[in-house]
């Protein structure tokens, strides 16, 4: 039988109402395309001298050298561990202490990118790289172009760097906004398993990779056209054990004790969007299993008996934004090895992509300004890792590992020395930020044959 009259029926609609908590402005809130969320109230997790977002190599590399400039520093993590995308994205191929062909007399990353090679090397925590080198070493200032490395003992020993410098580390936290007064970031907004929370911090580093700070901040950047432009496309690395070991030298990879290391399914999106983000995890992850038999027919018999034991937590991402600083380097300055006064690191890497081949640079490195960390139109903010201010070109050479740990280190520096000057990033003398670095074992050009 319905209900047919109108006292019914508004009895009825009362009921519902009190059964389910709903108003009358329910039905109107789920038909809009935005929604205002109401004001709160954050917790102050803390304040810090430096607050470095991200964890990668560059992330690491900047808070290490915060702290042991005397700098109080945190550093925020979304995975329970650091390295990136050379242990959440299995690359673990750490490249970029030399050129990789001749003339490549300049070991061009030292400082913490050095230290970690040789401290990983006393762990027995160094593999085989796939890359093709002059010679292969392990000696402090004569370091090889490449080293695969274990990604576990990586794991162990970024964390355990950082945790007996003692940083503030908080792991399963991501960064939400930036926390702006005028055109100053003074701290940042994260979430995690206690919730949304308040940082305050005299610096921030964006260590993001995907210069999310910046973003939020208001920072003017670039981005590769995926359709049009000349770009590095992303990909899903896998981990194969099972084969007969005798023959792991047939096989092309890195290498580390009884695995072997490979790229996989790539991706083409912008994967600043979170549709395309997820598209793209699942896209890789459903063709995985496809790619693996390809390569057991290419290397057949010595892949035969072999699996698949383990795929990346996180989609290899390449490229994403760059930030307008106050220099960006461009294919000029990585080909002819330029040079400039406020050089705070180095690279010697090849262009991979952007010239149809890996085009290796004739010389033992360029430098990369201090400037390139330093973002338009926003204070207390530094930029360290991929995303820093480049052209493609330039890009696709100081990417690797090695250099963006540098350039880590080089932001952590100058963060430090902010707070202890009480002037910001781009008011330091530039000098003393060099004069630090060059203590602290970096290589900026002091050592580049004139």
């Amino acid at each position: 039988m319905f209900l047919n009259s109108s006292l019914t029926i508004g009895a009825f609609s009362l009921f519902r109402r009190k059964i389910t908590g709903l108003n009358l402005n329910t039905f109107s809130i789920q038909s809009m395309n935005v929604y205002k969320e109401p004001e709160k109230e954050l917790p102050v997790y803390g304040r810090f001298d430096v607050i470095v977002v991200g964890g990668g190599p560059a992330g690491f590399a900047a808070a290490l050298s915060s702290l042991r400039n005397g700098a109080k520093t945190i550093i925020i993590e979304r995975f329970p561990f650091f390295g990136g995308t050379a242990t959440a994205s299995l690359m673990t191929n750490i490249n970029g202490y030399r050129n990789q062909v001749k003339p490549d007399g300049l070991q061009t990353s030292k400082g913490i990118s050095e230290e970690v090679i040789l401290r990983l090397k006393e762990i027995n925590g160094l593999g085989r790289s796939s890359y093709a080198q002059e010679e292969y070493t392990t000696e402090k200032g004569k370091l090889s172009y490449s080293y695969a490395i274990d990604g576990e003992k990586t794991k162990y020993l970024l964390t355990r760097m950082l945790y007996d410098e003692g940083a503030s580390i908080l792991f399963h936290t991501i960064f939400v906004d930036a926390i702006m007064e005028g055109n100053n970031i003074i701290g940042i907004i994260i979430e995690n398993k206690s919730g949304r929370q308040a940082l305050f911090g005299k610096v921030v580093i964006d260590a993001s990779g995907d210069a999310d700070v910046a973003y939020k901040a208001g920072v003017p950047y670039w981005q590769a056209d995926i359709k049009k432009d000349k770009h590095l496309a992303n990909c899903l690395m896998y981990r194969v054990g099972g084969f007969d070991t005798k023959n792991i030298d047939k096989i092309n990879g890195p290498v580390t004790k009884n695995s072997i290391l490979y790229w996989g399914p790539s991706s083409d999106m912008d994967v600043t969007n979170a549709d395309n983000l997820t598209r793209s995890e699942i896209e890789t992850r459903l063709g995985v299993f496809e790619h693996f038999r390809k390569q057991q027919e290419r290397s057949s018999p010595f892949l035969d008996n072999a699996s698949i034991i383990e795929t990346a937590p996180l989609l290899g991402i390449r490229q994403t934004r760059f930030i307008n600083g106050l220099y960006k380097t461009t294919a000029e300055d990585a080909i002819e090895g330029r040079k400039f006064k406020d050089s705070i690191s180095m690279s010697a890497c090849p262009i991979i992509n952007y010239y149809g081949y890996r085009r290796y640079l004739e010389h033992e490195g360029y430098e990369i300004p201090y400037r390139c960390l330093l973002p338009q139109k926003v204070e207390g903010l530094l930029v360290a890792g991929r995303c820093i201010s480049s052209d493609q070109q330039s890009y696709e050479s100081f990417r690797a590992m090695a250099p963006t740990m540098c350039l880590g280190e080089a932001a952590g520096t100058a963060a430090a020395l902010c707070v202890k000057l009480q002037k910001s990033p781009k008011e330091i003398n530039v000098e003393m930020l060099r004069d630090q670095l060059i203590k602290q074992g970096a290589e900026i050009g002091q050592n580049k044959k004139r």
